[in-house]
């Protein structure tokens, strides 16, 4: 069974990541000067969707949660517990192969779970 992680950022913040998460990206609101738009957010995570998890049979749920900065909600993509291995391998080289064209989606600290990017699979 998969289990829920938490990401720190220091020794006073942090936040909770969702068990089945596989990917997420910080959501700050639609004004003018947010650092992580909510319409751009949804665009990444939307492309996600379909570039990586709709080819594969792979169906994913939206889920918000919180972060230690009060104008700051996290959006994360979620997977069965049947399809997490697989989504979760393919989340890390996806991103890893796109990581100089998408600004705000991160995986979901998969890391702390055994799944690394493994650049000679790009």
């Amino acid at each position: 069974m998969t289990t829920k992680r938490y990401h720190k950022i220091d020794g006073w913040r942090g936040y909770p990541v969702p068990a089945l998460a596989i990917v997420g990206a910080s959501d700050t609101g639609g004004f003018a000067d947010s650092p992580c738009p909510r319409r751009e957010v949804k665009a990444e995570l939307k492309r996600f969707r379909s570039e990586v998890l709709k080819p594969a049979g792979i169906a994913s749920r939206t889920r918000i949660g919180y972060s230690s900065n009060v104008f700051c909600a996290k959006r994360w993509l979620v997977v069965s517990e049947e399809d997490f291995d697989k989504a979760a391998r393919l989340a890390v080289q996806w991103l890893g192969a796109h990581r100089y064209d998408t600004h705000y989606l991160h995986d979901a600290d998969l890391k702390q779970l055994g799944y690394e990017h493994d650049s000679n699979i790009e």
